[in-house]
């Protein structure tokens, strides 16, 4: 419980505590970059890369350690590209060019000889302390509805949610008991609404639904819900390994709603809201 909390808190309250420490840079002027079909372009920062978000799926994007890779998956396509670090951030407007010699193989990001003083830590602290106090006392778990654990392959646990006014936070784990490994991609998020219950929802609130119980749903509708971050410890899981992770919702759901995060048509995992 108490590794499970602090994972959820570190997460949400480093994304929201970095926003806050960058609030007062100044206004950001994209930096134009050629891409080009069947070949990568690498940005460079020289610091880790906290998240990355772009306007369009139509660009294959990914962040390691203090790189973010980024391939185009048609022509004629063009988008804009947010990167964040430990102490910076970047915009990017992003297109393609028939010519790979017009492309930019990689972008360096140098790290500056010294960082500006914002001098807003005393607030960053303050922020910190509230943020995090209202994390631990609003956390709140989510319990199995059936205590029987599915064997041989990769299963899901929903640990905490947290919620504020415009936004919910889904900690999970992810164990993988099968015999091959297993790639852990974000997660997409879905609220079920059913036509119909042979349920009583209220009386599942905070916990998660096993297929057996979900049968129990008919003329389900499944409504995709915005997720503007994720995060997993680690993506690779070997088999009997697992992991953790956080994906943020950003919208409020009223209770008792049933959401469901689907990483692939095997592995999904349901709970009441």
């Amino acid at each position: 419980m108490k590794r499970s909390l602090f994972f959820i808190l570190f997460i949400w309250a480093g994304c929201a505590i970095g926003a806050l420490s960058q609030a007062s840079a100044p206004p950001l002027n994209a930096v134009h970059v050629a891409t080009a079909l069947n070949h990568l372009t690498v940005l460079e920062f020289h610091e880790p890369v906290t998240m990355v978000a772009a306007g369009s799926s139509d660009f294959q994007i990914e962040r390691q350690e203090d790189k973010v890779f980024i391939k185009p998956t048609k022509s004629g396509i063009s988008t804009d590209l947010f990167v964040w670090t430990a102490s910076r951030r970047f915009a990017y407007e992003l297109e393609t060019t028939p010519e790979v010699k017009n492309m930019n193989v990689s972008v360096d990001n140098p790290l500056p000889t010294a960082l500006p003083d914002s001098g807003f830590s005393a607030h960053v602290d303050e922020f910190a302390d509230m943020m995090l106090t209202r994390a631990f006392l609003g956390a709140v778990d989510i319990a199995p509805a059936n205590a029987r654990v599915p064997k041989s392959q990769v299963r899901v646990r929903i640990q905490q949610v947290f919620r504020t006014q415009t936004s919910i936070y889904v900690h999970y784990s992810i164990e993988n008991d099968s015999r091959s490994a297993y790639h852990v991609t974000p997660p997409h998020v879905f609220e079920l609404q059913a036509g119909q219950s042979n349920l009583s929802l209220p009386s599942f609130a905070h916990k998660q639904l096993d297929p057996r119980l979900l049968e129990n749903l008919s003329d389900v509708h499944s409504i995709s819900l915005p997720v503007p971050h994720a995060e997993t410890a680690s993506e690779d899981l070997a088999p009997g390994e697992s992991t953790d992770g956080v994906v943020a919702i950003r919208q409020d759901l009223r209770s008792p709603a049933v959401v469901q995060l689907v990483f692939d048509s095997q592995v999904k995992a349901t709970f009441v809201l």
